[in-house]
């Protein structure tokens, strides 16, 4: 079993706390393995040891799918589903756009209205413009209040990002839950694995290399056994009647 991309950087952070536990440690230390050579054989068994915590990684991996697919929820003015209970909706447009387009209109209104009068043309155009932006102001005062209450209460349902409710909480209990489960069964196998590769090694002392081993200092071994006898080296008994030195001629006269 694969783990995904996201997933590996958890699964070496396991490898490491594993191999610095005090176990760990003291078996290292009786062994002479290296902890380079427990983490080169724990990256390179990551599938094995994966499909160990299988079971718990799949039930991870549901939730947060289902997690991940309720908060990416984009609010919107409307759609289909949850959709429309984090939107935000046609009354909280209307409060914000109504107040927006009456002031805007009585500000119209009165200008023109006034500027006829000032001009003393049409006074009953002018009289009917300064009576429309009035009654447009009136609207738009209270709209704009009603529209700044709205979206204060929608600031403070949506403090801190997208409302949670009880469920999305339990969601989230449950979701730690899950992952805490997958990384206990993982570091378990992990736990396994080493400890095998341990057993199976040898001690220090036991190789025939090693210092204090079988081949250490054979040479040795083999001079001071009792079957090895250096040779024996006799200087000629001149002495000995058998001794005869060379011949010498007689000189006779």
């Amino acid at each position: 079993m694969r783990l995904r991309d996201e997933d590996r950087a958890t699964y070496t952070a396991a490898l490491d706390d594993v191999i610095g536990s005090t176990e760990i440690q003291r078996r290292l230390a009786r062994s002479g393995v290296k902890a380079s050579q427990l983490r080169v054989l724990g990256l390179a068994e990551g599938p094995r040891v994966a499909s160990t915590a299988e079971r718990e990684y799949r039930s991870y991996l549901a939730l947060r799918q289902r997690a991940h697919g309720e908060a990416s929820l984009v609010p919107s003015l409307s759609g289909p589903g949850r959709q429309q209970v984090y939107g935000a909706g046609l009354l909280p447009v209307l409060a914000v756009l109504t107040p927006v387009l009456a002031i805007s209109a009585a500000a119209l209104f009165l200008l023109l209205g006034y500027g006829l009068r000032l001009a003393d043309s049409a006074p009953a155009v002018a009289g009917n413009l300064v009576q429309a932006g009035w009654i447009s102001l009136g609207i738009g005062a209270p709209a704009a209040v009603v529209g700044v209450l709205g979206l204060y209460r929608t600031a403070s349902r949506h403090r801190g990002g997208v409302p949670k409710d009880r469920r999305d909480q339990g969601l989230t209990a449950e979701l730690d839950a899950a992952r805490a489960a997958w990384l206990r069964q993982l570091h378990e196998g992990i736990r396994s694995l080493l400890l095998q590769h341990l057993d199976r090694s040898p001690p220090p002392d036991a190789g025939g290399n090693g210092p204090g081993g079988v081949g250490a200092g054979n040479d040795e071994a083999a001079v001071h056994s009792p079957r090895f006898t250096s040779p024996r080296y006799t200087r000629p008994d001149f002495g000995s009647p058998e001794a005869s030195g060379p011949d010498i001629p007689t000189l006779r006269g």
